[in-house]
């Protein structure tokens, strides 16, 4: 074998190894986002209105462990 072919050969089963990692560590976590709007309107007999709207973000993050 020459150096090139074992260099070769190092590489791809680097690359391998390093993609198996990524693999595992992007399917055992999880993040879900969740959005919650609250609108509240109030209208006068003038051109006057009130509109209150309030917004709630609430984020999760899960890990699985092994």
């Amino acid at each position: 074998m020459s150096k090139q072919q074992i260099y070769k050969m190092v590489v791809t089963i680097t690359t391998a190894i390093v993609t198996c990692v990524a693999i595992a560590l992007g399917l055992s976590s999880c993040n879900v986002t969740r959005t919650i709007t609250t609108r509240s309107e109030y209208w006068q007999k003038a051109d006057t209105s009130v509109v209150i709207q309030t917004k709630t973000i609430e984020s999760y993050n899960a890990e699985k462990r092994l």
